[in-house]
């Protein structure tokens, strides 16, 4: 089936325009009715907003201090457009199934939305389910909303402003790397990767932003601008290239060759193809050799590539991947729920350590919150039904993509080069890391998305087939929706603030908890009332699995050993973890059962060797 279907020509003997019929106008989108400006109008602001404020969004004294802002940020600022939109369809005529399921970005990304949210009463892991279905139904209904109710040049002009973030987030980037304190709270050594975080946390998030924006920017010089836009883009690019080369992040530098490649491809005529591609080979050496810390990761990820450690090459991607399939293949009817992989991983580690599989010794990559690959994380969050919508998904914005060209959609402007480019790109992305479940990423690269799935020429679909009725007047259907979008909104308000108090609580707590152990002694009645703040915590954010940890460490500290057992307990059902059972460890040889103590200690140091060092004397 193809993306986004044609109206059926009228017949000959229809009569007159459709206008001059006075019939009913069935709409394939409820989009860009002229008699509605303004719902247009701040629905395009909201979008802009999603753009350029989440980049900046940040909160210093929360334990999570950029992800999760970020992502409730623009999870709160994607339903406001979508709540402004949703009033266009008051000028939609009436709005039929048929004409819904016409709509490209709707038909390709309801089944995946549909399967994950059944997954909510098939995981053992609620919570976390119930939280990722609520992203996965915000980042469904933006992508929609976007694709039918933004223009193209609208979405056009909303691509080309995050080059506006992605330069200024560069320059931080690259300040830090020089060794200039652009963050108050930035104490990395200069010149090391590390120490590129920006205002994204780490140089990973910050590599995969910087993808579609190096992208964009050449497309917009292929458009041949003027004057100042021409000077713009130019500063943008060098500047998230210089920053993304420094963030030695290979599998962005990847994403950006091969969307890179695929657009000048394109771009250009046949003829100057094979030179375009040596130039881009030796673009890609001089830029590796010209940056000295990436010409050095890329000679060792190379040589332990030829040495034949595959998983040290790819920084120990393979564990998260087999972890995937491992979940794929326990669960293949229902996967272990939406957003349910970070819980299940230790599990998985354990069942294939059992099998003699080895993992990666680094110290970061003990525990992986996402498998480092989209489609073997939807694999294992939903199972094989999860893979088919995904499939269908892919499918769905392949027909978009081979509509570009046809019908004049292509243009001399590259537009049908920079949809492939881009959707290589980020494909390259999913493959090796998770863009789509990080905020600063995803939501950039859902109006990306909206574009290729939105037709310039949809405003022609509104016509409606001659003697076609029935379905609901737009008039009608605006209510429920905006209601619905609206009380979504109200939620996302209240997750926003519960979410990152729940954060700040927990940062200040153990920052205290820290310090009375390492004196000694704390202040009378200060930890009891970290363990009411911590009460309070746990009930705005009971997902958080720092606030049962933290509850335990603090009855240790008090010297109520069952207390803590009963905390740390909670803490693994909620998301196992090996500093778990080494807390397990010390709470249960403070109570004086040795035996089981060891056993606890044994396991987090299967888990994670390095802690082996802080393992109490003789309990290995």
């Amino acid at each position: 089936m193809k993306g986004a279907r044609r109206q059926p020509p009228r017949r000959p003997s229809a009569g007159p325009a459709p206008a001059a019929r006075n019939a009913p106008a069935a709409r394939t989108a409820p989009a860009a009715p002229a008699r509605d400006p303004l719902g247009r109008r701040l629905g395009g602001f909201a979008t802009a907003a999603v753009v350029l404020f989440p980049p900046f969004v940040l909160a210093v004294a929360a334990k999570e201090a950029f992800r999760l802002p970020k992502l409730l940020a623009s999870g709160w600022l994607a339903l406001l457009a979508v709540f402004f939109l949703s009033w266009l369809l008051r000028g939609a005529g009436r709005v039929r199934p048929a004409d819904l399921w016409r709509a490209t970005a709707l038909r390709g990304i309801l089944p995946l939305l549909l399967v994950g949210t059944v997954s909510l009463w098939t995981t053992d892991h609620p919570l976390h389910a119930r939280s990722a279905i609520a992203d996965l139904w915000i980042g469904a209904a933006a992508l929609v909303a976007w694709s039918l109710a933004l223009g193209t040049r609208r979405l056009e002009g909303l691509l080309r402003l995050l080059l506006l973030p992605a330069a200024a987030l560069g320059l931080i980037g690259i300040l830090q790397f020089s060794g200039l304190a652009v963050l108050p709270f930035e104490s990395l050594a200069a010149g090391s990767r590390l120490a590129i975080t920006s205002l994204a946390g780490n140089p990973g998030d910050l590599g995969a932003y910087l993808v579609l924006p190096v992208l964009i920017a050449q497309w917009v010089l292929a458009r041949r601008p003027t004057g100042g836009r021409r000077l713009a883009a130019g500063l943008a690019l060098a500047v998230s290239l210089a920053a993304l080369a420094l963030t030695q992040t290979l599998a962005a530098l990847a994403a950006v060759v091969a969307g890179s490649l695929v657009f000048w491809l394109l771009r250009l005529p046949r003829r100057r193809t094979v030179p375009a591609l040596a130039v881009a080979a030796g673009l890609a050496v001089l830029l590796v050799a010209a940056v000295p810390p990436l010409r050095q990761r890329a000679v060792e990820k190379v040589g332990q590539a030829l040495r034949g450690d595959l998983n040290a090459a790819l920084t120990g991607r393979l564990d998260g991947w087999n972890t995937a399939v491992w979940m794929l293949r326990e669960h293949p009817l229902a996967g272990v729920g939406q957003g349910a992989y970070r819980p299940e991983f230790i599990p998985a580690k354990v069942a294939l350590l059992d099998r003699g599989v080895p993992f990666f010794p680094g110290q970061n990559q003990v525990v992986f919150a996402n498998a480092h690959n989209e489609i073997l994380e939807v694999g294992a969050d939903l199972g094989i039904p999860g893979l088919l919508a995904l499939g269908w998904a892919l499918w769905t914005l392949g027909t978009a993509l081979a509509r570009r060209g046809k019908d004049g959609q292509g243009g001399q402007d590259g537009d049908r080069a920079f949809a492939w480019g881009g959707a290589v790109a980020l494909l390259v992305l999913a493959l090796a890391q998770f863009p789509f479940r990080i905020a600063l990423v995803a939501f950039p690269a859902l109006l990306f998305l909206a574009w290729v799935c939105r037709r310039p020429d949809e405003a022609a679909a509104e016509e409606e087939e001659e003697g076609e009725t029935g379905g609901i007047p737009g008039r009608i259907l605006v209510w429920p929706v905006a209601l619905a979008v609206l009380l979504a909104l109200a939620g996302q308000t209240d997750r926003w603030r519960d979410r990152l108090t729940a954060s700040r609580t927990l940062r200040q707590v153990e920052v205290l908890t820290m310090a009375a152990a390492s004196s000694g002694q704390a202040p009378r009645g200060l930890l009891p009332a970290n363990l009411e703040a911590l009460r309070q915590a746990a009930a705005l954010d009971p997902l958080e699995v720092g606030i049962p940890i933290a509850r335990g460490s603090i009855f240790y500290l008090l010297g109520s050993p069952q207390s803590a057992l009963d905390a740390y307990r909670q803490a693994e059902a909620l998301e196992p973890r090996p500093e778990i059972d080494l807390n397990i460890g010390r709470a249960l040889l403070q109570s004086g059962q040795t035996e089981e103590a060891r056993a606890a200690f044994r396991r987090a140091v299967r888990l994670a060797p390095h802690l082996a060092p802080v393992v109490p004397s003789g309990m290995l």
